[in-house]
């Protein structure tokens, strides 16, 4: 865990996208759902942009939503933190023997333009996940069928295909504790 906990905080360098998310975002009234405070933190949602970002990048906005729609029912499904959830050894496949996040990454440099736009669209939807202002699709697994065929795909339920993954539920008792 020491490994990923480095490269999340090497995600405190990662500068802001956007003046308008530089206080915490505002929960909407009308779901009186109130967010703990570390919830709506500036380091989680750098840590979920990345895990997004690092997840999906190459994928259409589509495909970067479902991988946010995991971290978000898997968060409210075990009673963790989207960070928890996000920083779970062997769970991000993004987070698997990282020492450090890729300095491009953190500092938006050297990114081409499609990566510009995955990196922006990764931290907007880590605050609209942070912000409980949308209702999210409940997945709690993915995978890329042309990279691996793990052994825990055939009790997925409500199966999707976006882009080039897989969605899909599972029960909580088959989840990572």
């Amino acid at each position: 865990m020491n490994n990923r906990r480095t490269a999340a905080l090497a995600l405190a360098g990662l500068p802001l996208i956007s003046k308008a998310v530089e206080t915490n975002p505002v929960v909407s009234i009308e779901r009186k759902r109130v967010a703990p405070k570390e919830f709506l933190s500036e380091e989680t949602a750098r840590i979920v942009s990345y895990t997004i970002y690092a997840e999906a990048r190459g994928e259409e906005y589509e495909g970067k939503k479902a991988v946010a729609s995991v971290i978000a029912t898997r968060a409210m499904m075990l009673r963790r933190t989207m960070a928890e959830i996000c920083l779970h050894e062997k769970q991000f496949s993004s987070w698997n023997n990282i020492f450090e996040v890729p300095q491009a990454y953190v500092m938006g440099a050297d990114l081409n333009l499609t990566d510009i736009v995955a990196r922006a669209e990764s931290y907007a939807l880590a605050w609209e996940l942070l912000s409980y202002n949308r209702k999210w699709d409940r997945y709690t697994h993915f995978y890329n069928p042309s990279k691996a065929n793990p052994s825990w795909a055939a009790k997925l339920e409500g199966v999707k295909m976006i882009g080039n993954h897989v969605f899909g539920f599972m029960e909580p008792k088959y989840m990572p504790r």
